[in-house]
């Protein structure tokens, strides 16, 4: 990864200073890192968060005392691990809510209730009712295995609205297909 890192800067100094970084303080970011996350990938991605960081604002940490420079590196990569640990929390809790707590899937009671009480014909009729917004990120989750983070991005809106909207989904298709069913 050094090299990579290396390749990242301009100058032979900065070079120098990403190197002295890598060797100096790599380990103790990562540990550091890795006593926040407790997970080796997530500490692995936080020190890799860190070095990208630290190239991208190297004229301001070329300022900063040699001395100082690994402390600096190990704060930025702690900071960087619990911003890493609320997301994961974050995605963690928005996993949790929309889960029956079985842990199969993440499938919610209401989509098992959907998939499980009715015939696919009557099902595929009834998303065909749906109004477009909704139709389409419940076809691109569900028919196309996308995440609501890939179909976030390729909407351009946010990936809780699109986790709405699936929820929404749902709601209507499973009170739709009530009515002819239950």
């Amino acid at each position: 990864m050094l090299s990579v890192y290396m390749s990242m800067v301009e100058t032979d100094d900065q070079r120098d200073l990403v190197e002295q970084l890598y060797r100096g303080c790599e380990q103790m970011m990562y540990n550091a890192a890795f006593s926040i996350l407790h997970d080796k990938q997530d500490a692995e991605d936080a020190v890799h968060d860190t070095f990208v960081r630290i190239i991208t604002n190297i004229k301001k940490v070329e300022a900063i005392n040699r001395n100082k420079l690994n402390s600096f590196a190990v704060i930025v990569a702690k900071n960087i691990a619990i911003d890493r640990y609320r997301r994961l929390q974050k995605q963690e809790l928005i996993n949790t809510d929309v889960s029956d707590g079985d842990g199969i899937g993440g499938i919610s009671i209401v989509e098992r209730a959907v998939f499980e009480k009715f015939d696919q014909t009557t099902l595929h009729s009834a998303i065909g009712d749906l109004p477009d917004t909704l139709r389409g990120v419940l076809v691109m989750r569900y028919f196309h295995d996308m995440s609501a983070e890939d179909i976030a991005a390729l909407l351009g809106i946010q990936t809780k609205a699109v986790q709405k909207r699936i929820e929404r989904a749902i709601n209507k298709l499973y009170e739709s297909m009530k009515g002819d069913k239950l």
